[in-house]
């Protein structure tokens, strides 16, 4: 376990260094565009994003790693000519739905926003949209190298690439948005170079991996075959997250441009500590998990993903709590100023927290999906995915008058809630005990060290005014209160966080 606490280590550096540009560009983004502008630009990034994950990040990676995998094991000629298979597939059918979608783009705006065709959006957001659709294909090739290089256990520069994004935002913010009379058609320029960008920085990996590119297409290869059939089952599972995105930007847009705003920079805050920690537990967890079972070591298996959610706990749920306590001092500090004004803050601050309450949730529930991927069973995360979508759906409609913004962020995270408790339900009735007790304990220590880091974060508040204070010093202050009380009460994978040196760092980071 030290081994993955280490590539976890490594995984959250390439994030962190990501989600530090990613604040940059949001504050830009936040400073000169108003919340409209910023409403009709999220609301379309939202359409490619969401096919991203299907085609990407989601389906691909949880089909195709435990495939690759095994072919690395055997001959690894003919893992990368399977790997440039699946490539050249994936550039085909991506193409077609970009295609499909800026023909279709009135349409779908009409869909996905409804509540901005009476303010006279939509035209706009089908514009910005259509330059914005191409990046479906550059970020499903992304992806797949991605899963490539994780399979070949590098992670830095995967987990870093992202950052290639952000900067295009931020360069072109500055240098080409205030040349255009539409200055958001800037930001859907940014979007494609950053796409392009983020390909071509993993390159050099792939070439010292010692990874080939074959020009081939064949729907008859074995490992094609096999993909594709649990790869339908994951595109309608991961479809059902996508839509509870699509979901939560309708029913915003039925709330205003401001709303969908709200959305965004609150999830964006989420994703921090989701993306730093939670995604990287899963994103090493899924190769290793993968690897037992192939093995046929269920035993070790089961201890990784016991270890996994572990680690999510100790660290998702102090910041959870941590995100709602000092959110809106964050969310002021961070983005009131220029044209984010403090409504937007109140908004963005009013959202967050409900996220944060599902946070956990959320973290976890990647690591348990991932073990019903190494299996090879991609059916029941989909009937979970669709009970916790439609949990979603039911909840928007009854918190959407009382809570606005707000009960679109309760409704996920309750339906999160949902998602990993049928899992768990099921995994344990099918393969026996998977470390569930260990993971309670854990979760009742995290419990009792967040609740007094909370008391002393309270304090902060209460005695100083300074944003600058209650943030950093609530944060080194909660910190430390954290891991010491986490010490005495005996959470024995603080320890194991904190073993990591810098000096650990294998020679990829380099």
């Amino acid at each position: 376990m030290e081994k993955l606490t280490k590539n976890v280590s490594l995984v959250s550096l390439g994030i962190l260094t990501s989600r530090i540009f990613g604040y940059i560009r949001d504050v830009f983004i936040g400073h000169y565009f108003s919340s409209e502008a910023r409403g009709v630009f999220f609301a379309a990034w939202v359409i490619p994003n969401s096919f991203r994950r299907i085609f990407g990040e989601g389906a691909l990676s949880a089909s195709f790693i435990p495939i690759f995998s095994k072919y690395l094991c055997q001959d690894r000629k003919e893992a990368f000519r399977f790997s440039s298979i699946t490539l050249n597939l994936l550039l085909i059918v991506t193409s077609i739905f970009v295609i499909i979608g800026i023909a279709l783009s009135p349409i779908i705006c009409g869909i996905v926003a409804p509540g901005f065709t009476k303010l006279g959006l939509t035209g706009l957001m089908s514009k910005t949209l259509r330059i914005i659709l191409p990046y479906l294909s550059l970020v499903c090739v992304f992806a797949l190298i991605m899963a490539v290089l994780n399979s070949l256990s590098k992670f830095f520069i995967p987990t870093f690439a992202p950052t290639m994004v952000n900067l295009s935002f931020i360069g072109c913010i500055i240098f080409l948005c205030p040349h255009l009379s539409e200055p958001i058609i800037g930001l859907a320029v940014a979007v494609l170079i950053g796409g392009i960008l983020q390909i071509a920085v993993q390159i050099p990996s792939l070439i010292s991996s010692g990874v080939r590119y074959y020009p081939e297409v064949s729907l008859s290869h074995p490992g094609v075959k096999q993909m594709a059939k649990r790869m339908l089952p994951s595109i309608v599972g991961i479809s059902v997250f996508s839509i509870n995105s699509a979901v939560d930007t309708i029913f915003g847009s039925l709330v205003g441009p401001y709303a969908v705003s709200a959305l965004y920079y609150a999830n964006r805050l989420v994703q921090l500590p989701l993306s730093l920690f939670g995604t990287s537990v899963g994103m090493v967890s899924f190769p290793t998990i993968s690897r037992h079972l192939a093995e046929n070591r269920m035993d070790l298996a089961k201890e990784t993903l016991s270890w996994s959610l572990r680690q999510v706990i100790v660290v998702i749920l102090p910041a959870a709590v941590g995100l709602m306590i000092l959110g809106k001092p964050i969310v002021c500090l961070l983005f009131e100023h220029g044209k984010f004004s403090h409504t937007d803050v109140i908004s963005s601050y009013y959202v967050l927290f409900f996220y944060a309450l599902g946070l956990v949730f959320y973290s976890g529930v990647n690591s348990v999906v991932s073990f019903f991927y190494a299996l090879g069973d991609t059916k029941t995360p989909v009937m979970t995915a669709i009970i916790a979508m439609l949990t979603n759906i039911c909840l928007n409609w009854v918190f959407l008058k009382p809570l606005e913004e707000g009960g679109i962020a309760l409704a996920t995270s309750i339906a999160s809630f949902v998602n990993i408790s049928l899992l768990l339900l099921i995994l344990r009735k099918r393969i026996g005990g998977i470390g569930l007790s260990e993971v309670k304990i854990t979760f009742l220590k995290s419990c009792v060290a967040s609740l007094i880091m909370a008391i002393f974060l309270l304090m902060v508040i209460w005695f100083s005014k300074n944003l600058f204070f209650q943030v950093g010093g609530g944060i080194v202050i909660a910190l430390a209160v954290y891991i010491v009380i986490g010490k005495i009460i005996g959470i024995a994978e603080i320890n194991g966080i904190l073993k990591f040196k810098k000096g650990h760092l294998d020679k990829e980071s380099g």
